[in-house]
């Protein structure tokens, strides 16, 4: 069976670009409410800041302050497209016509019969709130997604739990742990394929 992926096709971060493709995903995931029930991030979110973009567009007058500005707002909206992406490519498993129905582009060519290799965890550090971590991972060819695990107890292969599914690379945080607790943390590239190797467990103490 071939599998297929939505892709953005967009070769650079034009604003214009951008804000037309958001405005198209938007739309169709709309009209597909039951293919697509929770979109990830919410459709208002992305309408928000496509509207923001849109609206620098509109009064872009030459100054170089409000062509930053409307670059780095194409930025925020570009890095919502890409995790919109992995919620339609996690809720289509593969599928082609799925796929089109998000108003994203569809992979020419059926998506390679291969998984991640291992993930690698480059380091750990304090997350945005108390009692939170955030996890820096080495990026993995073929993977579209990752997930998280955590134990207090890493030689109990049973022990370990899943806190983190179909994240992008830029989302590996985890929160709400216990202070002062030590736990293990490891980290598994995946695809339509399957998911790869789990990386070496880390210790981390939330504070």
């Amino acid at each position: 069976m071939k599998n297929y992926n939505a892709v953005l096709h967009l070769k650079s971060k034009d604003p214009l670009a951008v804000a037309q493709l958001s405005g198209k995903v938007s739309s169709a995931m709309a009209a597909n409410k039951t293919v697509f029930p929770t979109p990830d991030p919410a459709l208002e979110e992305l309408d928000t800041e496509t509207n923001k973009l849109n609206a620098g567009i509109e009064v872009k007058d030459g100054s170089k302050i409000k062509n930053v500005d409307i670059k780095n707002q194409a930025i925020i909206v570009y890095n919502l497209l890409k995790t919109e992406m992995i919620y339609v490519n996690k809720v289509a498993q593969g599928d082609q016509k799925t796929v089109l129905l998000s108003g994203f582009d569809c992979n020419n060519d059926p998506v390679p019969h291969s998984i991640p290799g291992k993930a690698v965890i480059r380091r750990m550090e304090d997350g945005s709130t108390a009692c939170s971590a955030k996890i820096y991972v080495e990026s993995l060819t073929n993977a579209d997604r990752y997930k998280v695990e955590i134990t207090t107890t890493p030689n109990d292969s049973k022990s370990w739990t899943t806190t983190l599914d179909y994240v992008s690379l830029n989302n590996l945080e985890i929160a709400n742990l216990t202070r002062g607790e030590e736990i293990y943390i490891r980290v598994s590239g995946g695809n339509t394929h399957g998911w790869g190797m789990v990386s070496e467990p880390v210790s981390f103490m939330p504070r």
